[in-house]
């Protein structure tokens, strides 16, 4: 299938979560337009908790940008879908992003084709790609190879990482009703998709370095790193018994 059919055929709403990204974030929409120049393809950034202009500068941009003073990565992922869901109420698809540029959007096509092929969760894995090993900091490989496992004990599917480039279908989001807004919003879908019984896969995409600014999440520093990998074990968790209890209560 090709680049452009797969779009043809979808719907799709780019969503960027965005904290204090004026750096980088006029670089990573350029490229976007660049890469995916096709229609209908919409961008949406949600600014969250940022002190920086970054919402300002989106705006000028033209992009759809919601702003929340909520600092988080599912906040501003929320944000933006909010908007997207006002704005575009026919998307079929959401593809997540990173804002400083880490992720490629020549893989975006590759969710597309996969989601075309009936997919409902389609994840971008680094780990499974030797090239990504110049990229990601050791910490980082290992943290997210580590989790991407604790959340195939969770669920039941195997997964090989946890990272932010994915695409999941309106449908899918709706099913999930996602909770975790900060740490846990990239896990708690891996885990929620196999017990709601949807289709779920992963491809494999490059990382990327940060194109400017300061890092966030990943790759400060160890004792950062961990701490962030037990938050999000920790949602993981929270997740699988909420999918324990939803079960309980069928039966």
């Amino acid at each position: 299938m090709s680049e452009s059919s797969s779009f043809e055929r979808m719907r799709v709403g780019i969503v960027i979560p965005a904290c204090d990204e004026v750096e980088c974030i006029e670089t990573t929409i350029a490229e976007l337009r660049r890469v995916l120049p096709w229609e209908p393809l919409k961008i949406a950034v949600g600014v969250n908790g940022s002190r920086d202009g970054t919402a300002d500068l989106c705006r000028r941009l033209g992009v759809l940008t919601a702003e929340t003073a909520k600092r988080g990565y599912g906040h501003g992922c929320m944000a933006a879908i909010r908007l997207l869901d006002a704005e575009e109420p026919e998307i079929d698809a959401y593809v997540f992003m990173a804002a400083d540029g880490a992720n490629d959007p020549r893989d975006v096509p590759v969710l597309l084709d996969k989601a075309a092929q009936g997919f409902d969760f389609v994840l971008g894995t680094r780990t499974t790609q030797r090239a990504n090993l110049h990229v990601m900091k050791p910490s980082h490989f290992l943290a997210n190879r580590f989790l991407g496992l604790w959340a195939s004990v969770l669920s039941g599917f195997f997964y090989t990482d946890l990272g932010p480039l994915r695409l999941i279908r309106r449908g899918a989001l709706e099913k999930m009703a996602l909770r975790e807004t900060t740490y846990g919003w990239t896990i708690e879908p891996q885990v929620l998709a196999p017990f709601l019984g949807l289709s779920v896969a992963e491809v494999p995409v490059s990382e990327r370095r940060r194109q400017q600014g300061r890092q966030k999440v990943s790759g400060v520093t160890l004792r950062h790193t961990l701490c962030v990998g037990l938050a999000i074990m920790k949602a993981g968790w929270r997740t699988s018994r909420r999918c324990r209890g939803l079960k309980a209560s069928k039966d």
